[in-house]
Protein backbone atom coordinates (compact mmCIF):
# COMPACT_ATOMS: atom_id res chain seq x y z
CA UNK A 1 0.00 0.00 0.00
CA UNK A 2 2.51 2.38 0.48
CA UNK A 3 4.53 1.69 -2.51
CA UNK A 4 1.33 2.42 -4.16
CA UNK A 5 0.60 5.47 -2.24
CA UNK A 6 4.15 6.51 -3.21
CA UNK A 7 3.64 5.76 -6.87
CA UNK A 8 0.30 7.93 -7.49
CA UNK A 9 1.64 11.12 -5.58
CA UNK A 10 4.62 10.84 -7.75
CA UNK A 11 2.55 10.69 -10.70
CA UNK A 12 0.36 13.34 -9.31
CA UNK A 13 3.46 15.81 -8.75
CA UNK A 14 4.84 15.14 -12.27
CA UNK A 15 1.23 15.80 -13.72
CA UNK A 16 0.97 19.42 -12.26
CA UNK A 17 5.17 20.21 -12.30
CA UNK A 18 4.62 19.87 -16.34
CA UNK A 19 1.38 21.97 -16.52
CA UNK A 20 3.01 24.97 -16.05
CA UNK A 21 6.27 24.52 -18.15
CA UNK A 22 4.15 23.63 -20.65
CA UNK A 23 2.46 27.00 -20.95
CA UNK A 24 6.39 28.82 -19.64
CA UNK A 25 8.02 28.19 -22.49
CA UNK A 26 5.46 31.02 -24.84
CA UNK A 27 7.43 32.94 -26.74
CA UNK A 28 11.08 31.05 -25.85
CA UNK A 29 13.50 31.04 -28.62
CA UNK A 30 16.46 30.73 -26.86
CA UNK A 31 18.25 32.22 -29.72
CA UNK A 32 21.17 33.71 -27.03
CA UNK A 33 22.94 30.38 -27.27
CA UNK A 34 21.82 29.17 -30.24
CA UNK A 35 23.38 29.26 -33.53
CA UNK A 36 20.63 29.08 -35.56
CA UNK A 37 18.94 32.23 -33.79
CA UNK A 38 15.83 32.71 -33.82
CA UNK A 39 12.81 30.85 -34.66
CA UNK A 40 11.67 31.22 -38.23
CA UNK A 41 8.36 29.92 -37.85
CA UNK A 42 5.68 29.47 -35.11
CA UNK A 43 3.12 27.30 -36.08
CA UNK A 44 0.07 26.89 -33.60
CA UNK A 45 -3.74 24.77 -34.04
CA UNK A 46 -6.83 25.65 -32.76
CA UNK A 47 -10.15 24.25 -32.82
CA UNK A 48 -12.16 27.48 -32.67
CA UNK A 49 -15.33 25.65 -31.22
CA UNK A 50 -17.71 27.31 -33.86
CA UNK A 51 -16.62 30.73 -34.31
CA UNK A 52 -18.67 32.89 -36.91
CA UNK A 53 -20.26 35.71 -37.47
CA UNK A 54 -21.90 36.80 -33.96
CA UNK A 55 -25.17 35.83 -35.05
CA UNK A 56 -24.13 32.37 -36.07
CA UNK A 57 -22.00 31.59 -33.13
CA UNK A 58 -25.12 32.51 -30.98
CA UNK A 59 -27.03 30.51 -32.89
CA UNK A 60 -24.82 27.26 -32.50
CA UNK A 61 -23.36 28.31 -28.90
CA UNK A 62 -26.37 30.47 -27.45
CA UNK A 63 -23.93 33.43 -26.66
CA UNK A 64 -24.86 36.99 -26.17
CA UNK A 65 -22.88 39.62 -28.24
CA UNK A 66 -20.57 40.51 -24.97
CA UNK A 67 -19.86 36.74 -24.57
CA UNK A 68 -19.19 36.54 -28.17
CA UNK A 69 -16.21 39.40 -27.71
CA UNK A 70 -14.98 37.76 -24.93
CA UNK A 71 -14.63 34.62 -26.75
CA UNK A 72 -13.18 36.85 -29.70
CA UNK A 73 -10.96 38.42 -27.25
CA UNK A 74 -9.65 35.30 -25.71
CA UNK A 75 -8.62 33.62 -29.04
CA UNK A 76 -6.86 36.66 -29.72
CA UNK A 77 -4.94 36.66 -26.69
CA UNK A 78 -4.15 32.86 -27.61
CA UNK A 79 -2.52 33.49 -30.24
CA UNK A 80 -0.56 36.66 -29.48
CA UNK A 81 0.84 34.62 -26.19
CA UNK A 82 2.01 31.68 -28.37
CA UNK A 83 3.37 34.15 -30.94
CA UNK A 84 1.81 32.22 -33.94
CA UNK A 85 2.76 33.40 -37.61
CA UNK A 86 0.77 30.51 -38.57
CA UNK A 87 -2.70 29.22 -37.49
CA UNK A 88 -4.37 26.10 -38.81
CA UNK A 89 -8.05 26.54 -37.38
CA UNK A 90 -10.74 23.99 -37.27
CA UNK A 91 -14.87 24.86 -36.88
CA UNK A 92 -14.93 27.70 -38.69
CA UNK A 93 -18.54 28.28 -38.98
CA UNK A 94 -19.53 29.11 -42.54
CA UNK A 95 -21.73 27.86 -45.07
CA UNK A 96 -19.45 28.35 -48.11
CA UNK A 97 -15.41 28.98 -48.63
CA UNK A 98 -16.44 32.88 -49.01
CA UNK A 99 -18.14 32.62 -46.09
CA UNK A 100 -15.38 31.60 -44.19
CA UNK A 101 -13.05 33.61 -45.66
CA UNK A 102 -15.34 36.54 -44.07
CA UNK A 103 -15.01 34.48 -41.15
CA UNK A 104 -11.40 34.81 -40.72
CA UNK A 105 -10.80 37.94 -41.69
CA UNK A 106 -13.26 39.07 -38.76
CA UNK A 107 -10.86 37.09 -37.01
CA UNK A 108 -7.40 38.01 -38.49
CA UNK A 109 -8.93 42.41 -38.20
CA UNK A 110 -9.09 41.42 -33.81
CA UNK A 111 -5.42 40.16 -34.38
CA UNK A 112 -4.00 42.85 -36.05
CA UNK A 113 -5.17 45.39 -33.79
CA UNK A 114 -3.75 43.75 -30.92
CA UNK A 115 -0.60 42.87 -32.75
CA UNK A 116 -0.01 45.12 -35.70
CA UNK A 117 0.18 42.30 -38.10
CA UNK A 118 -1.64 41.72 -41.08
CA UNK A 119 -2.73 37.63 -41.19
CA UNK A 120 -3.78 36.39 -45.08
CA UNK A 121 -6.27 33.48 -44.69
CA UNK A 122 -7.86 30.93 -46.60
CA UNK A 123 -10.53 28.56 -45.91
CA UNK A 124 -11.44 25.32 -47.68
CA UNK A 125 -14.29 23.19 -49.23
CA UNK A 126 -16.05 20.96 -46.71
CA UNK A 127 -18.40 17.76 -46.45
CA UNK A 128 -19.73 19.28 -43.23
CA UNK A 129 -22.56 21.87 -44.21
CA UNK A 130 -21.48 24.17 -41.15
CA UNK A 131 -17.96 23.58 -40.22
CA UNK A 132 -14.71 23.93 -42.34
CA UNK A 133 -10.67 24.55 -41.88
CA UNK A 134 -8.49 27.09 -42.59
CA UNK A 135 -6.27 28.92 -42.19
CA UNK A 136 -4.54 32.41 -40.69
CA UNK A 137 -1.12 33.42 -42.12
CA UNK A 138 1.30 36.38 -41.35
CA UNK A 139 2.45 38.31 -44.12
CA UNK A 140 5.28 39.49 -42.47
CA UNK A 141 6.63 35.58 -42.27
CA UNK A 142 4.97 33.85 -44.95
CA UNK A 143 3.34 33.79 -48.71
CA UNK A 144 0.67 31.21 -49.56
CA UNK A 145 1.67 30.22 -53.03
CA UNK A 146 -0.92 26.98 -53.20
CA UNK A 147 -4.05 25.61 -51.41
CA UNK A 148 -5.51 22.34 -51.99
CA UNK A 149 -8.44 20.96 -49.92
CA UNK A 150 -9.53 16.96 -50.12
CA UNK A 151 -12.84 17.16 -49.55
CA UNK A 152 -13.75 14.84 -52.85
CA UNK A 153 -11.29 12.33 -51.80
CA UNK A 154 -13.37 8.57 -51.61
CA UNK A 155 -12.33 7.05 -48.42
CA UNK A 156 -11.02 3.30 -48.62
CA UNK A 157 -13.03 1.01 -46.99
CA UNK A 158 -12.89 -0.91 -43.76
CA UNK A 159 -14.92 -3.16 -44.88
CA UNK A 160 -16.08 -3.82 -49.19
CA UNK A 161 -19.86 -3.86 -47.92
CA UNK A 162 -20.16 -0.43 -46.87
CA UNK A 163 -21.49 2.66 -49.19
CA UNK A 164 -18.58 5.28 -50.35
CA UNK A 165 -17.38 7.51 -47.68
CA UNK A 166 -15.45 10.86 -47.35
CA UNK A 167 -13.92 13.17 -45.11
CA UNK A 168 -16.46 14.81 -42.70
CA UNK A 169 -14.31 18.33 -43.27
CA UNK A 170 -11.64 18.21 -46.25
CA UNK A 171 -8.36 18.41 -44.76
CA UNK A 172 -6.85 21.59 -46.15
CA UNK A 173 -3.30 21.69 -47.72
CA UNK A 174 -1.11 25.02 -47.79
CA UNK A 175 2.49 25.44 -49.45
CA UNK A 176 4.31 28.30 -47.79
CA UNK A 177 7.32 30.16 -48.60
CA UNK A 178 8.76 31.32 -45.53
CA UNK A 179 10.88 34.45 -45.74
CA UNK A 180 14.39 34.72 -45.03
CA UNK A 181 15.35 35.92 -41.23
CA UNK A 182 18.76 36.75 -40.32
CA UNK A 183 20.31 35.92 -43.90
CA UNK A 184 18.91 32.23 -44.12
CA UNK A 185 17.55 31.36 -47.32
CA UNK A 186 13.50 31.09 -47.98
CA UNK A 187 11.88 27.96 -47.31
CA UNK A 188 8.72 25.74 -48.47
CA UNK A 189 6.38 24.83 -45.82
CA UNK A 190 3.85 22.84 -46.39
CA UNK A 191 0.93 22.58 -44.00
CA UNK A 192 -1.99 19.98 -44.10
CA UNK A 193 -4.74 20.80 -40.95
CA UNK A 194 -7.43 18.40 -40.95
CA UNK A 195 -10.57 17.65 -38.67
CA UNK A 196 -11.86 14.50 -38.34
CA UNK A 197 -15.12 13.05 -37.53
CA UNK A 198 -16.43 14.17 -34.33
CA UNK A 199 -17.66 11.28 -31.58
CA UNK A 200 -20.93 12.89 -31.61
CA UNK A 201 -23.93 10.93 -32.30
CA UNK A 202 -22.36 7.55 -31.76
CA UNK A 203 -26.01 5.88 -31.41
CA UNK A 204 -25.92 6.20 -35.38
CA UNK A 205 -22.64 4.61 -35.52
CA UNK A 206 -23.27 0.75 -35.98
CA UNK A 207 -20.02 -0.28 -34.49
CA UNK A 208 -20.85 1.16 -31.36
CA UNK A 209 -17.02 2.57 -31.31
CA UNK A 210 -18.28 6.27 -31.24
CA UNK A 211 -17.11 6.42 -35.17
CA UNK A 212 -13.62 5.28 -34.80
CA UNK A 213 -13.81 2.83 -38.00
CA UNK A 214 -14.84 6.22 -39.71
CA UNK A 215 -11.47 8.41 -38.18
CA UNK A 216 -9.36 5.09 -39.10
CA UNK A 217 -10.55 5.56 -42.98
CA UNK A 218 -9.94 8.94 -42.62
CA UNK A 219 -6.56 9.02 -41.41
CA UNK A 220 -5.59 5.49 -44.21
CA UNK A 221 -6.88 8.14 -46.99
CA UNK A 222 -4.60 11.15 -45.68
CA UNK A 223 -1.85 8.96 -44.88
CA UNK A 224 -1.43 7.72 -48.45
CA UNK A 225 -2.23 11.63 -49.92
CA UNK A 226 0.99 12.30 -47.95
CA UNK A 227 3.13 9.25 -48.94
CA UNK A 228 2.18 9.95 -52.57
CA UNK A 229 2.57 13.66 -52.76
CA UNK A 230 5.12 14.16 -50.53
CA UNK A 231 7.96 12.04 -50.86
CA UNK A 232 10.90 14.67 -50.80
CA UNK A 233 10.01 15.77 -47.39
CA UNK A 234 9.66 11.99 -46.33
CA UNK A 235 12.55 10.95 -47.48
CA UNK A 236 15.15 13.97 -47.82
CA UNK A 237 13.52 16.88 -45.80
CA UNK A 238 14.13 18.75 -49.00
CA UNK A 239 10.80 20.91 -48.07
CA UNK A 240 9.11 20.71 -44.52
CA UNK A 241 5.90 18.75 -43.86
CA UNK A 242 3.69 19.75 -40.64
CA UNK A 243 0.42 17.60 -40.56
CA UNK A 244 -1.70 19.22 -37.87
CA UNK A 245 -5.42 19.80 -36.44
CA UNK A 246 -7.98 17.76 -34.11
CA UNK A 247 -8.43 14.15 -34.81
CA UNK A 248 -10.88 13.59 -32.47
CA UNK A 249 -9.29 10.51 -31.26
CA UNK A 250 -6.61 10.10 -28.68
CA UNK A 251 -3.28 9.70 -29.25
CA UNK A 252 -3.49 6.06 -28.60
CA UNK A 253 -6.57 4.70 -30.67
CA UNK A 254 -6.13 3.10 -34.12
CA UNK A 255 -7.05 5.82 -36.43
CA UNK A 256 -3.98 8.03 -34.64
CA UNK A 257 -1.58 5.28 -34.98
CA UNK A 258 -2.55 4.73 -38.87
CA UNK A 259 -2.54 8.50 -39.43
CA UNK A 260 1.52 8.12 -38.17
CA UNK A 261 1.65 4.84 -39.87
CA UNK A 262 2.72 2.58 -37.68
CA UNK A 263 -0.36 0.68 -38.61
CA UNK A 264 -2.44 0.37 -41.86
CA UNK A 265 -5.98 -0.06 -42.15
CA UNK A 266 -5.44 -3.35 -43.97
CA UNK A 267 -4.39 -4.63 -40.21
CA UNK A 268 -7.90 -4.17 -39.26
CA UNK A 269 -9.69 -6.05 -42.31
CA UNK A 270 -11.18 -9.60 -42.63
CA UNK A 271 -8.99 -12.00 -40.63
CA UNK A 272 -6.20 -9.61 -40.25
CA UNK A 273 -3.81 -9.53 -37.44
CA UNK A 274 -5.18 -6.74 -35.32
CA UNK A 275 -8.77 -6.11 -33.55
CA UNK A 276 -10.37 -3.12 -32.03
CA UNK A 277 -11.12 -3.17 -28.27
CA UNK A 278 -14.08 -1.37 -26.86
CA UNK A 279 -12.40 1.67 -26.72
CA UNK A 280 -11.31 1.82 -30.06
CA UNK A 281 -7.17 0.80 -28.86
CA UNK A 282 -5.70 -1.52 -31.53
CA UNK A 283 -4.94 -5.00 -30.30
CA UNK A 284 -2.07 -6.80 -32.48
CA UNK A 285 -0.23 -9.95 -32.90
CA UNK A 286 3.24 -9.37 -32.41
CA UNK A 287 5.76 -7.93 -34.97
CA UNK A 288 2.54 -6.17 -36.86
CA UNK A 289 4.20 -2.82 -36.36
CA UNK A 290 5.53 -0.46 -39.25
CA UNK A 291 7.94 2.19 -39.93
CA UNK A 292 5.99 5.01 -38.43
CA UNK A 293 6.14 7.90 -40.88
CA UNK A 294 4.68 10.92 -38.86
CA UNK A 295 6.13 11.64 -35.17
CA UNK A 296 4.24 13.97 -32.31
CA UNK A 297 6.23 17.21 -31.65
CA UNK A 298 4.18 17.60 -28.42
CA UNK A 299 3.56 13.72 -27.23
CA UNK A 300 7.10 12.51 -27.31
CA UNK A 301 8.72 16.72 -26.16
CA UNK A 302 10.41 16.08 -22.81
CA UNK A 303 7.84 18.29 -20.83
CA UNK A 304 3.90 18.43 -22.83
CA UNK A 305 4.67 14.22 -23.04
CA UNK A 306 3.25 14.62 -19.07
CA UNK A 307 -0.29 16.63 -20.03
CA UNK A 308 -3.10 15.05 -19.91
CA UNK A 309 -4.50 16.20 -22.68
CA UNK A 310 -6.17 18.63 -25.30
CA UNK A 311 -9.86 18.61 -24.65
CA UNK A 312 -11.58 17.68 -21.59
CA UNK A 313 -15.13 15.90 -21.61
CA UNK A 314 -17.12 14.74 -18.30
CA UNK A 315 -13.90 14.34 -16.73
CA UNK A 316 -12.21 12.61 -19.18
CA UNK A 317 -8.48 14.39 -20.92
CA UNK A 318 -8.22 13.51 -24.64
CA UNK A 319 -5.27 14.47 -26.40
CA UNK A 320 -7.20 15.27 -30.06
CA UNK A 321 -5.40 18.34 -31.04
CA UNK A 322 -1.76 17.50 -32.72
CA UNK A 323 1.72 18.60 -34.49
CA UNK A 324 3.00 15.95 -36.33
CA UNK A 325 6.11 16.06 -38.25
CA UNK A 326 8.55 13.60 -40.49
CA UNK A 327 11.42 12.35 -39.52
CA UNK A 328 13.37 14.33 -41.77
CA UNK A 329 11.77 17.84 -40.66
CA UNK A 330 11.82 16.84 -36.81
CA UNK A 331 15.66 18.59 -36.16
CA UNK A 332 13.68 21.94 -37.45
CA UNK A 333 11.82 21.57 -34.12
CA UNK A 334 13.85 21.12 -31.75
CA UNK A 335 14.52 23.35 -28.84
CA UNK A 336 18.37 23.23 -29.13
CA UNK A 337 20.14 22.65 -32.56
CA UNK A 338 22.66 20.28 -30.06
CA UNK A 339 19.51 18.28 -27.98
CA UNK A 340 17.72 15.40 -30.22
CA UNK A 341 14.35 14.84 -29.24
CA UNK A 342 13.67 18.27 -26.93
CA UNK A 343 10.83 19.92 -29.45
CA UNK A 344 10.26 23.62 -28.86
CA UNK A 345 6.56 22.88 -28.30
CA UNK A 346 3.90 23.89 -25.85
CA UNK A 347 -0.20 23.58 -25.39
CA UNK A 348 -1.84 26.73 -23.93
CA UNK A 349 -5.30 26.00 -22.62
CA UNK A 350 -6.22 30.19 -21.15
CA UNK A 351 -8.13 31.69 -21.42
CA UNK A 352 -11.09 29.38 -21.27
CA UNK A 353 -13.34 31.62 -22.74
CA UNK A 354 -11.53 30.84 -26.00
CA UNK A 355 -12.32 27.67 -26.75
CA UNK A 356 -13.30 24.03 -25.36
CA UNK A 357 -9.77 22.94 -26.89
CA UNK A 358 -6.32 23.89 -26.15
CA UNK A 359 -4.12 26.05 -28.55
CA UNK A 360 -0.84 23.80 -29.76
CA UNK A 361 1.77 25.16 -31.29
CA UNK A 362 5.47 24.67 -32.50
CA UNK A 363 8.26 26.66 -33.30
CA UNK A 364 10.47 25.53 -36.38
CA UNK A 365 13.53 26.46 -36.72
CA UNK A 366 16.71 26.22 -39.16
Amino acid sequence: MRMKAFLFFFLFAMHFAALPLAESQEGASHGSSDPRGAAELTICSQNLNNYGTPAATAARLGLTKEEFDKKQSALVSRFKRAGCDVIAVQEVVAKSQLAGDKVLQQLASALKEVTHRKFEVKTGSSNDSNLRNGFLVASDRAEIVNALSYSKVELPKISEKQKPRFFSRGPLEIQLTVKSRGGTEAKTVTLINLHFKSQSGGRGDPTGLEWETHRMEMSEALRRIIESRHKGALARGDSILVVLGDRNSNFDLASSRILEGGLILQHFQGEAPCRLSKRGVPLCQENVNLPQILFSVLREDRQTRYLTGTFHYKGTYSWLDDILLPAESLRTAWERYDIEGDYNSGVLFTPEAASDHALVWVKLNW
